[in-house]
């Protein structure tokens, strides 16, 4: 498939390397389509000592889980068509040039994907010293940095002629796009709510409860590397928005990451001394740092006093303590997987769903259209 490796930096989506495999690729299209146009139609399931379940229920009952795979059939037909586009994008190309569609494609790139000596040397003193670069020559550093110049650039021009091949409509995806779904978050009374940064921010800034223009609830875990990459962001949000927003966490601890569930229950130990956030920081600062030492010593790091850390370290060592919190950790895992959480972290912002280590401007662009439905509803 010639245009495999520019579709896979198209969409942030594509899952790659299904291209590579044509079969593979109609034979999983065919079976997406066959599970889906059976759901439409209200076909039989199956049947349990003789009681039918047919798919439209499914569906009802497992929502997320269908919204994630017609989203993935619907990517799947997206970027096949993509690919379409580009194949005859740059055989257009080379029939005007007399070249093959491949000689044009190269030409097409070395022209708009040109590197400058001015950019190579801006990324240098910007990304030099970066630990994947220190140990490397002045040569493979250059060389390095410009092929991730040129990859960027190559990136942006791809994206560009799909671009403007949909708004020309010389591209149009017909199959209808899955529609977002919409997941009730019912507040829990074991919800750690917080708006604001800090950790002090426990109390309610201008909104409280159903007041706020915008609730989020998270669910992670301790040990995802993700979920410390997308800190930044929920600060800088919780900033921003402060006054409209209330965010809430909720444990989801992946099985392979054996110390994730022990760090959970340290947070919740943490939240009956009445310093869940504290702990919450503590443990994403030491995440390479969660043995049941770690979790003992970060009592004493979130300043427990002498009764609180006592109460604290009996939460941590004996199971009749801490059995609650199992309950709930357990339970709120439970809740992420029925709303189609499979991974962290995951966000809900007034029941929408985003997934993965996001950047700040995903998150503004939903909060920012929440907020604008909520003027338009009070003005109608």
């Amino acid at each position: 498939m010639k245009y495999m490796y520019l579709l896979a930096v198209v969409s942030q989506n594509t899952l790659k390397g299904l291209f590579m495999n044509s079969k593979f690729v109609s034979s999983l299209l065919i079976l997406f389509l066959a599970l889906f146009n059976s759901a439409l139609f209200g076909v039989e399931g199956y049947r349990v000592n003789g009681k039918s379940v047919d798919v439209d229920k499914l569906y009802k009952q497992n929502t997320g889980k269908f919204y994630e795979l017609e989203k993935q059939k619907y990517e799947l037909i997206e970027n096949i068509a993509k690919q379409a586009y580009l194949e005859s994008f740059f055989e257009e190309m080379g029939r005007k040039q007399k070249v093959s569609p491949e000689v044009a494609r190269a030409n097409f790139l070395d022209s708009t994907a040109k590197v400058s000596q001015a950019e190579i040397k801006a990324t240098l003193k910007k990304f030099g010293d970066h630990p994947k670069l220190k140990s490397q020559s002045d040569a493979e550093k250059k060389r390095q940095i410009t092929d991730y110049l040129k990859s960027n650039k190559e990136r942006e021009a791809i994206d560009k002629i799909i671009r403007e091949g949909l708004a020309a409509k010389k591209l149009v995806i017909t199959y209808p796009k899955p529609q977002e779904p919409i997941f009730p978050m019912k507040i829990l009374a074991t919800d750690p709510v917080k708006y604001g940064p800090k950790s002090q921010d426990t109390k309610p800034v201008k909104c409280k409860g159903e007041d706020c223009a915008i609730t989020v609830v998270e669910y992670s875990e301790y040990q995802c590397p993700f979920c410390v990459r997308v800190l930044p962001a929920v600060d800088r949000l919780l900033i921003e928005y402060a006054g409209k927003v209330r965010w809430i966490v909720r444990d989801f601890p992946l099985g392979f990451h054996d110390r994730a569930k022990p760090a959970a229950i340290a947070a919740r130990c943490a939240q009956d001394q009445g310093k869940y956030w504290e702990m919450y920081a503590t443990l994403f600062e030491n995440q390479r740092k969660l043995a049941d030492a770690d979790l003992r010593k970060y009592g004493e790091m979130i300043k427990l006093d002498k009764k609180a850390l006592k109460e604290y370290l009996e939460c941590l060592d004996k199971p009749a303590k801490h059995a609650k919190h199992l309950e709930t950790i357990d339970k709120n895992y439970a809740l992420g997987e029925s709303v189609g959480v499979t991974g962290t972290p995951a966000f809900f912002i007034n029941g929408r769903r985003l997934s993965g280590a996001l950047p700040y401007e995903k998150f503004k662009e939903i909060f920012e259209d929440e907020i604008a439905k909520l003027k338009k509803s009070k003005t109608n």
